[in-house]
């Protein structure tokens, strides 16, 4: 077990996902991450954000799998005024999805909620909804119908809820707990639970261990490892 966890730490780098609190002016959040079950396969994703406005965070996402590669653009601004526990933004993306020789277009919107608090050394409490369309390949049975059109009437959806439990039982440690659920058009729903740890390294560097224990669904046990790098 030890031995396949460093060979995973050399091979993937983990994701982390926007909050509802803006990042400050001018700083940088980038992450590096990967997931691999016991059949083999892998994900990897490149993460970063960066603060635009006092209420304004840009995102990128770039992600890939088997067969896959994802990169989505996405912008994210704060509804609340910044005052009392409660935070809530709003988000809206666009990107592409390759799959083989076709290139897809792909939307997404997500709405988010959040609140720090201060028992257990203090943490944070999380939950997001997103929904997002990716475009089908074209019908070659409709050669002359635009690709693009043709692509989003054979869309499909996926809604996701991410709901999460961070924790700071000491300086240089965050314990995370987050529960995902999925619903895809094409494989129906899922849920998975994702326990992670978090700790400081060297300079402005955090490590993430964590594991994905799927609850239903299509999925199987993962190891998930992880960088994050803020500046």
């Amino acid at each position: 077990m030890i031995r396949y966890v460093l060979m995973l730490a050399l091979l993937l780098p983990l994701s982390a996902q926007a909050g509802p609190w803006p990042r400050e002016v001018g700083q940088v959040f980038l992450s590096l991450s990967g997931e691999r079950n016991r059949a083999g396969a892998s994900y990897a994703s490149v993460y970063g954000e960066y603060g635009l406005t006092p209420r304004t965070t840009l995102g990128v996402e770039l992600g890939r799998t088997t067969g896959e590669t994802t990169a989505i653009l996405w912008w994210q601004r704060a509804l609340d005024d910044g005052q009392g526990v409660h935070r809530i933004a709003l988000q809206s993306g666009v990107g592409a999805v390759r799959r083989g020789d076709d290139l897809l277009p792909l939307a997404q919107g997500a709405l988010s909620w959040g609140r720090g608090f201060d028992r257990w050394g203090g943490g944070w409490m999380t939950a997001q909804v997103l929904a997002r369309m990716t475009g089908g390949a074209p019908d070659p049975r409709s050669p002359d119908m635009p690709s693009l059109a043709a692509s989003f009437l054979t869309a499909k959806r996926v809604v996701k809820a991410d709901l999460t439990l961070g924790l700071r039982p000491r300086d240089g440690l965050m314990v995370i707990n987050s529960l995902w659920l999925e619903d895809r058009q094409d494989e129906g729903f899922a849920a998975r639970l994702a326990p992670s740890l978090v700790f400081d390294a060297p300079g402005p560097i955090q490590i993430e261990l964590g594991v994905v224990q799927p609850l239903s669904g299509r999925a199987e046990q993962a190891v998930r490892l992880g960088t994050w790098l803020e500046f």
